[in-house]
């Protein structure tokens, strides 16, 4: 998968590396960085505000650990299960609007109609990529499906809900599933045949369009080393997994992961206090 962006630097190729603009400093804009943080805090205290501690009595745990640390421990994973829709799809669409200049859009409803023919070939392509644990060219891939695809109509399938859609001023379009950090081997399985379906709804309507498709992880809970989830890299080809600071670069056009983890730090200083209180004590 790859991408270029005409910007004040110059053309750059997907992935960007922090080599390709070692030295840059502040590359967020700053209105984009306030408006980032106004999204976490604002997004973040409606969240604590509802939360109500669990009413299940956990006497051995909080004998252990206190009370403020089960409180604590149940308001973080209640943030697990949300954090997708509410927080990172937000982030990414706001980077990709207003730090990189790309039109963007959240919960996009990609439409089209898959033929039979077509259809058939796509579970050939995934049974294949299965059986031989090898993810295949991704390029060749789309082109198959392109060849294939008979003119559809604008219908709802499905799988027509997309995460994340950004479209760069070349034409090319991203169509993004922002997942779990640690999907588990069936889930990765579903995920990449939905990447492949959704080439083909989009060439349905469009036999031209310029397509990638690819599945965002938005931090890689293995770090520093690097994103060794099971069959990961047996089913998807370079380019179409982005973890972490690689999809937050690709979506905002420049390095901007380590001033996006500082906003994040920001908006958890200011968010303390409510916090504390949610919890029932001090969680510094």
């Amino acid at each position: 998968m790859t991408w270029s962006d005409r910007s004040r630097r110059g053309r750059r190729n997907w992935p960007i590396t922090s080599k390709q603009i070692l030295g840059e400093k502040n590359r967020m804009k700053s209105g984009v960085r306030a408006e980032l943080k106004n999204i976490l805090v604002s997004s973040i205290q409606e969240k604590v505000r509802k939360y109500n501690p669990e009413t299940e009595s956990k006497p051995f745990f909080e004998a252990i650990f206190s009370k403020r640390s089960v409180n604590l421990a149940s308001l973080i994973q209640s943030f697990y299960t949300s954090f997708g829709m509410s927080i990172y799809e937000q982030v990414a669409i706001l980077l990709a609007t207003k730090n990189a200049g790309y039109w963007a859009e959240r919960q996009y409803v990609l439409l089209g109609e898959i033929d039979g023919k077509t259809e058939s070939m796509i579970n050939n392509i995934h049974l294949e990529i299965l059986r031989t644990q090898t993810p295949g060219d991704k390029k060749k891939q789309i082109e198959l499906i392109r060849d294939s695809i008979v003119q559809g109509s604008l219908c709802s399938d499905p799988e027509s809900i997309v995460d994340v859609f950004v479209r760069v001023p070349t034409g090319e379009e991203f169509y993004f599933d922002v997942t779990s950090v640690k999907p588990n081997i069936k889930e990765f399985r579903t995920l990449k045949k939905k990447l492949l379906r959704w080439v083909a709804l989009r060439l349905s309507t469009d036999k031209s369009a310029k397509v990638n498709t690819a599945l965002a992880i938005p931090y890689n809970p293995y770090y520093p080393q690097s994103y060794t989830r099971w069959t990961a890299t047996n089913l998807f080809d370079t380019g179409e997994l982005l973890v972490g600071r690689d999809f937050w670069n690709f979506v905002a056009a420049e390095d901007i992961y380590e001033e996006l983890l500082e906003t994040f730090i920001e908006a958890g200083r200011e968010l303390r206090p409510l916090i504390d209180g949610a919890v029932g004590g001090d969680v510094r």
